[in-house]
């Protein structure tokens, strides 16, 4: 093996071993989820928690803080902090219809219904909207390590 061929298997080593490092554990998903969901769902939670039979409870308050800790966790994780310092990774702008359309378009959808009086639906929809938040995040993170396998 010659120099230049050393040389390349170690950038194939060291980019593996990014790619190994931004990946997300399987917990994730489901912090991540929660705290959307309690985001999500909140408003109607506390608006209401009589007619819901829930207990009076900052339930935005809490999923804010949690959902912060959560992004802050995702950022260093995948490598987003590194952003502001570098170019951004070329597939995330792929990404950016998907995600807008999950979290705007979900969260419209759900507050929408709690401000039309409907708790119900909007908790139901809580559900699958933070599913499928949880599940674009995860899609994210995938597009952030195949440009780092790729050298991107």
């Amino acid at each position: 093996m010659d120099e230049a061929e050393r040389a390349l298997a170690e950038v194939r080593r060291q980019r593996e071993a990014m790619a190994e490092r931004v990946s997300l554990p399987w917990w994730f998903r489901v912090l991540f989820a929660a705290a959307w969901g309690g985001v999500l769902a909140g408003p109607a939670l506390m608006r209401d928690h009589e007619r819901l039979s829930v207990p009076e409870f900052p339930y935005v308050l809490v999923a804010v803080v949690v959902l912060l800790v959560t992004l802050a966790d995702y950022r260093r994780r995948s490598a987003l902090h590194t952003v502001v310092r570098s170019r951004a990774y070329p597939s995330l702008r792929g990404q950016v219809p998907a995600t807008a359309a999950v979290f705007g378009g979900g969260a419209a959808v759900v507050w929408g219904l709690t401000l039309a009086g409907l708790p119900h639906q909007a908790l139901t929809c809580a559900l699958v909207v933070a599913g499928l938040g949880a599940a674009q995040a995860w899609r994210v993170n995938t597009a952030i390590r195949q440009d780092v396998l790729a050298g991107g």
